[in-house]
């Protein structure tokens, strides 16, 4: 399976590197890079929806604006959000295929003329980094060496100097928040304890509080309900994800990513396979890439070969055009 994983974090890489360079991260930015991998019953792959992004807007600057306006924001453009939009518009897309008969690569009628998910067929999710919220905390020590973090501190008992220097175990922190009015609340006291892990988390907004649910909760309610959303609930069966791939070279524990995914809610009800692989994506954030990349790009494997760009400009709205550079296939 190790070699699967791999599979699946290079064909999302190679997708990227194919498409334009409008959109991408220069040479002082940064993004975050998703994927869903499509597996046939012949174990062929191939990626048929792909996304980055890492903006999310607060919940000021969704009221801004005027009523012509309404709806044309994105509330959160977090690559592996992103990634669910255009699976929804690939799915709908095969729907369509499905009813009139042109041929649908993952769907078929049965008997009762009702729209089934062919047999063998599977789904597979890649993200560069682990998501946002209850996966990403877990100890530093994990990944980052033996020795614990050590801090300074002032104590009023020590001698002339005033000053001990005092060792914490430290986490890997997430910039998503507690919901409010949900019960306990991260106490944001030193080292490990500064987070507490179980709760649902709201993204950050630059500072500006945010609705929209961190990565790690969206994730979890897709594995038990499915991708397609409930509007597409009324015409496929649910389409569920078999295993998350995280790319390389990224913080990672894979404790966290099973107790922020299903463990905390209950282990009984889902499970899926969890891997990080080697392979790493070129774009992710570094000492050299500091700046998050204010622009999102967003693909999936339609008919028209359709490439969406979101533009996160001061308005947020979404821009499209033809990607030409896509080959015929």
């Amino acid at each position: 399976m190790e070699n699967f994983a791999e599979d699946v974090a290079r064909l999302c890489i190679e997708k990227y590197n194919f498409l334009k360079k409008t959109g991408k991260p220069n040479a002082h930015e940064w993004t975050v890079l998703s994927g869903i991998v499509l597996k046939n019953a012949d174990c062929s792959l191939s990626v048929v929806a792909l996304a980055t992004g890492t903006k999310c807007l607060g919940d000021s600057e969704l009221s801004k604006g005027s009523r012509e306006e309404k709806g044309s924001r994105l509330s959160d453009s977090h690559a592996e959000v992103l990634t669910r939009r255009a699976f929804i518009r690939y799915l709908y897309d095969q729907i369509d295929l499905t009813l009139n008969d042109s041929g649908s690569a993952i769907f078929s009628r049965n008997d009762k003329n009702k729209i089934e998910l062919n047999s063998n067929i599977s789904f597979h999710f890649f993200s560069s980094q682990t998501p946002c919220g209850d996966c990403s905390i877990f100890p530093k020590l994990e990944t980052n060496g033996p020795s614990p973090c050590k801090i300074r501190r002032v104590n009023k008992d020590a001698n002339e100097h005033g000053i001990v220097e005092s060792y914490y175990k430290d986490v890997h922190r997430t910039g998503a928040k507690c919901v409010k009015g949900e019960g306990a609340q991260d106490p944001h006291l030193p080292g490990a304890d500064y987070h507490i892990v179980g709760p649902l988390r709201t993204k950050p907004g630059r500072g500006d509080p945010t609705s929209s649910l961190s990565c790690s909760d969206k994730i979890a309610k897709w594995l038990v309900l499915g991708l397609q959303g409930s509007l597409l609930s009324l015409l496929i069966p649910p389409i569920k994800l078999e295993s998350i791939t995280i790319g390389g070279d990224s913080p990672f524990s894979l404790d966290a990513m099973e107790r922020g995914l299903y463990k905390r809610f209950n282990n009984k009800l889902v499970s899926v396979n969890i891997f990080q692989t080697k392979t790493a994506f070129m774009h992710k954030k570094g000492q050299q890439r500091s700046d998050p990349c204010p622009i999102s790009i967003i693909w999936c494997a339609v008919r028209n070969r359709f490439c969406i760009q979101c533009i996160r400009d001061s308005s947020c709205r979404q821009k499209a055009r033809d990607n030409k550079k896509e080959k015929r296939q």
